[in-house]
């Protein structure tokens, strides 16, 4: 397999990350989270543009509708839900992401590895420069634009 690197594939994507600052209220990452039909995730940032999170579609309906939570959920996380305010409170802790430096290689085993369809991209500063989500990826190879990298042509 060619050494393809991630920013190699990310002309491929047909969608701009959806992005709020930080002290975004809840509103306001549900009115950015709608705004695209395409992307089922918010990518949150500090003030320096630096990459702190992901808010998922699942992560802020729970939110927006915590009452209505299944009680299987742990009590911590339900109290993180009942008082998030921000974009940061509600950010996922350990959100998972690539590098425009890493291999497409890495890009899939991440994607399969976290059951993951979409994924922030961020530069070497830690900013986010774009996302990758796996219709884009197929829709390439459907275009023939990554038969190289795969083994049914």
């Amino acid at each position: 397999m060619r050494n393809v690197k991630v920013k190699e594939i990310l002309p491929f994507s047909f969608t701009d990350p959806s992005i709020v600052y930080e002290n975004a209220d809840v509103k306001e990452v549900a009115r950015k989270m709608v705004e695209d039909h395409q992307t089922r995730e918010v990518y949150v940032k500090d003030i320096e543009d630096h990459f702190l999170g992901v808010i998922t579609l699942r992560r802020l309906a729970r939110c927006v509708f915590v009452s209505e939570t299944p009680v299987q959920k742990s009590a911590v996380s339900l109290l993180e839900l009942m008082s998030a305010k921000t974009a940061r409170d509600l950010a996922l802790r350990k959100p998972t992401y690539v590098y425009e430096d890493d291999s497409f290689e890495k890009l899939l085993k991440v994607m399969f590895r976290f059951d993951i369809n979409e994924i922030p991209v961020l530069d070497s500063q830690d900013r986010i420069i774009g996302n990758i989500n796996m219709l884009e990826i197929i829709s390439a190879w459907l275009q023939g634009q990554l038969d190289h990298l795969s083994h049914s042509g």
